[in-house]
């Protein structure tokens, strides 16, 4: 090897110091030429102090660099995190990710997963994996819980509640700026006996614990010598809550013992088995239209689904559950075998905890948050998803204009008329009036004037979110706050952020499966569609939600899988 090639690589000088790099060649092949040791020694140390402080500078200018890259904190991997993440341009920020979940899931096929339509593994995918698409160098993810946040310390408490932990269990996390995307829970209201004997439906462990107890039941009241009163209770499964999560999953189990169980069980064993629906409203999916409640309804009944509405829940027992209609007050006894409960969400711990320490946070349910999902009072902490809601102070105004032309009392009658016309008016504003409608149900007498419902808008306002609680909503929110934490980071960093265009809910339109290869869809602008081809939308949009092409695949497979071979009655 030539000692050119050799000094060259003791060098190995950065590429930036090409004249550096020149000026050692010429100085060696002058002293080579002249065979002169000492000027060769000179002018290797020469050479080499050059090195030194081509390297320091490089490394200390890399450092400084990353000195100035402003930590991201983001507490959840649900809808509202990857969509961030998704839209998050590359090497801006140190991000952080910390959350109990090391994967994405995709939510609105979880009732399937509870009887085997679609496995469990196949509507998940590994945060790591979706952060190695884009944000491999400048991103980490922690599987752990947020446990605390110290607003005026900007810093956030976290624990390892994993059932492997190590000496370390706990640990704390800076931030410049922290996302909080970590979701609801499900809402109990105090209710006693909930808790303890009902089933959650809102994680995959829940689903799958579903589908083992279905299976269960079954294999129980089949046991010789089981009494028929027995059997009845054993297989009758009680699904609490009307919206779109609890008449999906009745319509999944429907469709399983009708498919599935019924080939594999004795027929007078699955003719015990009964389901039925409990709502405290007078119909099923109340935010959707008349024509597709009606349906659903029609549907369900021609079915075998039991429907009972305008009923509350008021305790529960093993065996047992204790009911009140709502406008008689009757109250009665009904036997169960399974209870599903999925009826509405709750803030999680550290968001009341939020709610607690920032001040004028005066919404129960969630963080307020501006136009631009920055949390009212706090310069650095934005919020997204089930755990926020936008301060509007347009509520008002809506109710003002639909009861405009409405003179003296109103009836019932004539005040769920105008809210269902706004719902279809105001699609941004339809939890919010739903929730109105379902308070004006339970006190018709004193919300018969204009003034009441004004005061009962400001309200609801103050205890509901802005927005429903759906992926939907979560997806565009995480999606608007990603770009702006791209796109703004100076307005963000100086605190103002009145120049920059506010977030937009674009409502899309909601979906329901109904059972039997059904389903219905409303769009703002269409109206209502129901039926098989409204299923294949139903299949068609939620593919194209997951996240990955593995995803897509194995749910389009599971699908298929279940229409040719029929659902897994294994209990495992």
């Amino acid at each position: 090897m030539s000692g050119t090639r050799i000094l060259n690589k003791i060098l190995c000088l950065p590429r930036k110091n090409i004249r550096q790099k020149n000026s050692i060649r010429q100085t060696y092949s002058k002293l080579h030429g002249n065979h002169n040791k000492s000027k060769l020694l000179g002018g290797l140390i020469a050479a080499g102090a050059g090195t030194i402080f081509g390297i320091t500078y490089f490394v200390l200018y890399s450092s400084s660099e990353e000195q100035k890259k402003k930590k991201l904190v983001i507490l959840g991997t649900g809808w509202g995190a990857v969509s961030i993440l998704k839209f998050l341009k590359p090497d801006q920020y140190d991000v952080s990710i910390i959350s109990p979940d090391n994967y994405f899931l995709l939510t609105p096929l979880l009732p399937g997963v509870t009887v085997g339509t679609v496995e469990g593994r196949s509507i998940i995918e590994p945060i790591r994996k979706i952060l190695s698409k884009k944000h491999k160098k400048d991103t980490t993810f922690y599987e752990a819980e947020c446990t605390s946040i110290d607003v005026k310390e900007n810093k956030v408490v976290c624990k390892d509640l994993s059932k492997i932990t190590g000496l370390k269990e706990e640990f704390s996390l800076d931030y410049d700026y922290l996302v909080v995307a970590i979701g609801a829970q499900t809402a109990t209201y105090n209710i006693k006996g909930v808790d303890e004997h009902t089933h959650y439906l809102k994680s995959v462990q829940q689903a799958q614990e579903i589908r083992k107890n279905i299976l269960d039941s079954f294999e129980t009241a089949a046991l010789p010598g089981q009494p028929d009163a027995e059997q009845r209770r054993l297989l009758h499964f009680v699904v609490v809550g009307g919206g779109p999560t609890g008449v999906e999953f009745s319509a999944e189990l429907r469709d399983y013992v009708k498919g599935d169980l019924l080939k594999y069980y004795p027929a007078n064993l699955v003719e015990k088995c009964q389901i039925t629906l409990v709502d405290g409203l007078n119909k099923i999916l109340n935010t959707y239209s008349e024509e597709i409640s009606r349906y659903t309804e029609s549907r369900f009944k021609s079915e075998g689904i039991n429907i009972v509405m305008n009923t509350f829940v008021t305790e529960i027992d093993k065996n047992n559950m204790h009911l009140m209609d709502s406008k008689t007050k009757e109250r009665r006894q009904m036997n169960y075998g399974m209870c599903v409960w999925c009826a509405g969400i709750s803030p999680r711990d550290l968001t009341k905890q939020l709610i607690t320490d920032i001040p004028e946070q005066t919404n129960r349910m969630a963080l307020i948050t501006d136009q631009h999902f920055k949390v009212k009072n706090s310069s650095n902490i934005f919020a997204v998803g089930d755990c926020a809601t936008i301060q509007n102070v347009q509520f008002n105004k809506v109710i003002e204009d639909l009861f405009s032309n409405q003179v003296g009392e109103l009836t019932l009658e004539q005040t769920e008329k105008v809210l269902e016309e706004g719902m279809r008016k105001h699609p941004k504003f339809c939890h919010q009036l739903t929730v109105m409608k379902k308070d004006v149900q339970s006190r018709p007498e004193s919300m018969n004037t204009f003034s009441s419902l004004q005061s009962l808008a400001t309200k609801t306002s103050a205890k509901e979110t802005a927005l429903p609680p759906t992926a939907q909503v979560a997806a565009q929110e995480g999606k608007y706050l990603g770009k702006l934490l791209s796109n703004h980071q100076e307005e963000i960093m100086n605190n103002n952020l009145n120049d920059v265009d506010p977030f937009k809910y674009n409502h899309l339109g909601s979906f329901a499966y109904v059972g039997d290869n059904r389903a219905v869809l409303e769009l703002p602008i269409i109206g209502s569609m129901m039926g098989w081809s409204t299923m294949l939308l139903w299949r068609g949009t939620y593919a194209n939600d997951c996240v990955s092409s593995r995803m897509r695949v194995l749910v389009v497979l599971d699908w298929i899988k279940s229409y040719i071979f029929g659902r897994d009655t294994s209990r495992i």
